[in-house]
């Protein structure tokens, strides 16, 4: 932004003493249409850093309420959504709450404790790599903190979820990205690998569809097929991509379902990628895809290898270590 060092004088702008009365009158008129000049500007600049410092002073309110990281009653003053929010998880049973980087995390309250703090640490190292405590990426913080807009859910029975939980909660909170029981197998005292894959791959469905596509839609948008990774979805589909309930040409649907809309089947394929690539092994492969890192090279484009590894993105390089520090 312009500062006064570096606005130009105006025109006709004299720093010398005048030399004549008549001179003087006029050198008179012209400091006065500066000092107004500058009057306006000075207030130009205090409202807009006024505005800019209201702003921030809104952000930071907004970070520093961030509860720390670990397991909470949902009805806990830590936890930052409305009342109607808290009293339509309690009421649902899905009574315990977790909060990294603002991201509301529910589960019900038959969910083992461990498998809550094990999502939280996915999703605390997902935004905070080197594990310092501060996002990496301190941008997403109002796309992926806002739990009107989206949230993830770890209920325990499919049809107490559909039938009581959901309907009780969709009016009071946004769109659910869910890690239920079901998906992960039995729920024993300590998450499996396939149970950590099952949170792995919702969690960075909801990274990616409610905090990078929103920040960077160009990029990573997944609510069209205009974005980077959405072109390489469609580059790759019914070549080495295909999602088990879409269908390709002699490769009919292997599913019942529909993910042939961006904001699916962006989605899926991208998690397969960043994960594979990241040195990790995805939960489950779409049909043709790559199983090695070294194959998902050869295909993916170079502009999607340059956008993944753009520092300024921070997305995943190498293995999770799923050892966020939390408070116990």
């Amino acid at each position: 932004m312009n500062t006064l060092a570096h606005i130009p004088p105006p025109k006709g702008f004299n720093h010398q003493a005048p030399h004549s009365w008549g001179f003087l009158f006029a050198g008179w008129c012209v400091d006065l249409g500066v000092i107004k000049i500058i009057k306006l500007f000075l207030i130009f600049v205090f409202v807009f850093n006024g505005c800019s410092n209201e702003e921030n002073e809104k952000v930071v309110a907004v970070l520093s309420e961030i509860p720390p990281l670990k397991v909470y009653s949902c009805d806990n003053d830590s936890i930052t959504i409305s009342i109607n929010a808290k009293n339509a998880l309690m009421e649902a049973g899905m009574t315990q709450c977790m909060m990294p980087f603002g991201v509301l995390i529910s589960a019900d309250q038959n969910m083992p404790k461990s498998y809550l703090v094990m999502a939280g640490k996915i999703l605390a190292e997902m935004l905070d790599q080197d594990l310092d405590g501060t996002m990496d990426d301190s941008s997403l913080f109002t796309f992926v903190s806002n739990w009107e807009s989206g949230w993830l859910a770890m209920p325990t029975n499919y049809n107490q979820w559909e039938t009581q939980q959901l309907p009780t909660l969709s009016n009071k909170l946004g769109y659910d990205i869910i890690i239920p029981s079901w998906w992960m197998g039995s729920t024993t005292s300590e998450p499996n690998e396939h149970s950590i894959a099952v949170m792995v791959e919702e969690i960075t469905h909801f990274l990616t569809q409610f905090g990078y596509s929103p920040r960077y839609p160009d990029k990573f948008g997944v609510e069209n097929w205009s974005s980077v990774i959405a072109q390489e979805t469609i580059n790759a589909q019914c070549e080495w991509w295909q999602h088990p309930e879409n269908n390709c040409p002699g490769s009919p649907a292997q599913s019942n379902g529909d993910c042939s809309g961006p904001n699916c089947d962006v989605v899926e394929f991208y998690h397969q990628v960043l994960i594979l690539r990241a040195g990790m092994t995805p939960g489950w492969f779409g049909i043709n895809f790559p199983t090695l890192s070294n194959e998902l090279e050869v295909v993916l484009s170079e502009e999607m290898k340059g956008l993944m590894d753009d520092p300024n993105y921070y997305q995943l390089k190498s293995p999770l270590t799923y050892n966020y520090p939390i408070i116990q």
